[in-house]
């Protein structure tokens, strides 16, 4: 593992001590001994080295020091070279079927979205489901800590599509399986757009969105993309979406 994030509730404090899963992790997975060090951030994705201090089978006691931004790189040989800047995407996602929200949720934290938030569609055939949501941010946390991303990605409650077009405010890309626009390539249409801007994904769900859904996207001036490719599932088409944006921004 490259990383660990810090518990919810670390507060800035120069020792922490660990329990239940949190102390396991250090022990069993990473199998950490007394001295041993590893990088480490906060919810704020604010950069921490930990020190094992002591532990027992239950539980164990880390010294936590703040480090510089950009000293992480030395302070472990397990971290990815890259460290920013990353495009501000914000992964909105039909609920899928079974575990299908899972892989997505893993997939899309690993590629260092901001933010993930599940929609309520007229497609989708599975209901949304709130008791997930500690299971979700479980999730995230580990492929933070997997994969070694500076972005605390955040995950938000599951929302219906009118409450999330409602109270949508930042410009959004809706991927569908129709040519809606005939002219513009992805490319053309993230023209004016640079990794500080802040952009929207909407993925939909097994059926894809409705033309109703579509409809009303329209109106709110998204704007639809279709990409060259062959019809794909819904947790590939997150991916490609993700990458494909992210790809054209940075290589900007």
């Amino acid at each position: 593992m490259r990383q660990y994030v810090l518990p919810t509730y670390f507060n800035g404090e120069s020792q922490l001590k660990l329990i239940g899963k949190d102390s396991q992790y250090f022990i069993k997975v990473l199998r950490l001994k007394i001295g041993d060090k590893i990088f480490s951030r906060d919810r704020n994705g604010l950069p921490y080295q930990l020190t094992l201090i002591s532990y027992d089978k239950s539980s164990c006691v880390i010294s936590v020091d703040k480090i510089e931004s950009g000293d992480e790189i030395r302070s472990t040989d397990e971290l990815p070279s890259y460290s920013g800047p990353y495009p501000k995407i914000h992964l909105f996602q039909c609920v899928c079927k079974g575990k299908k929200n899972e892989s997505i949720i893993r997939m899309a934290t690993e590629l260092g979205v901001q933010s993930i938030t599940l929609i309520q569609s007229k497609h989708c055939i599975a209901k949304k489901d709130s008791s997930n949501t500690k299971r979700f941010e479980t999730i995230i946390k580990e492929a933070i800590q997997q994969s070694g991303s500076p972005i605390i990605t955040k995950f938000n409650n599951v929302k219906s599509f009118d409450n999330f077009i409602s109270s949508l405010d930042i410009p959004l890309f809706f991927f569908h399986q129709v040519n809606l626009d005939n002219d513009k390539t992805l490319k053309e249409k993230l023209k004016n757009f640079n990794t500080n801007t802040p952009i929207g994904i909407l993925i939909g769900p097994e059926g894809g969105l409705s033309d109703e859904e579509c409809d009303i996207l329209l109106e709110k001036k998204c704007i639809p993309v279709m990409l060259k490719t062959n019809i794909m599932r819904a947790e590939t088409a997150a991916v490609v979406a993700i990458s494909s944006i992210h790809t054209l921004l940075m290589e900007r």
